[in-house]
């Protein structure tokens, strides 16, 4: 319980301070980029579920811009972090045997830093993570 309280205050605490940077680098949206890139041909462009890809999944994606709404209020940080990295299943993602976001992020940073002595594959997942979620957040209706 102690680790849950932990991760969601730093999950809080990093999502303000990739909040206030974005509002300071306008012209890089880090977790907008990101969700265009790998989430955007299941989820839409808007991220209201309706991807180009749909018609092929077995379960329709959500609309993530209700998240927080269908949380009381309160966006699902944690359980977001979980879905992204993997750690949560999700039926349109697939069995556990389809790499997650986790996976696939763990080879991006293989593949782009090998050689880099001081490189630090957590820390790159967890960024590319976080923006993500900084910007589903930014996306909620209210």
């Amino acid at each position: 319980m102690k680790q849950a309280a932990l991760g969601i205050l730093i999950l809080t605490t990093t999502l303000s301070l990739f909040t206030t940077v974005s509002a300071q680098q306008k012209e890089t949206d880090f977790g907008e980029r990101e969700f265009k890139t790998n989430c955007a041909v299941c989820h839409g462009a808007g991220a209201k579920g309706n991807g180009i890809l749909v018609p092929n999944l077995k379960v329709a994606p959500p609309d993530l811009t209700l998240l927080a709404k269908k949380n009381g209020g309160v966006f699902p940080v944690e359980r977001m972090y979980k879905v992204i990295d993997g750690r949560a299943e999700i039926a349109v993602h697939g069995s556990r045997d389809m790499p997650i976001w986790g996976t696939r992020y763990s080879v991006m940073a293989a593949e782009r830093y090998s050689g880099v002595p001081s490189y630090n594959q957590g820390a790159y997942i967890r960024t590319r993570i976080i923006n993500l979620i900084d910007y589903l957040h930014r996306i909620q209706q209210k």
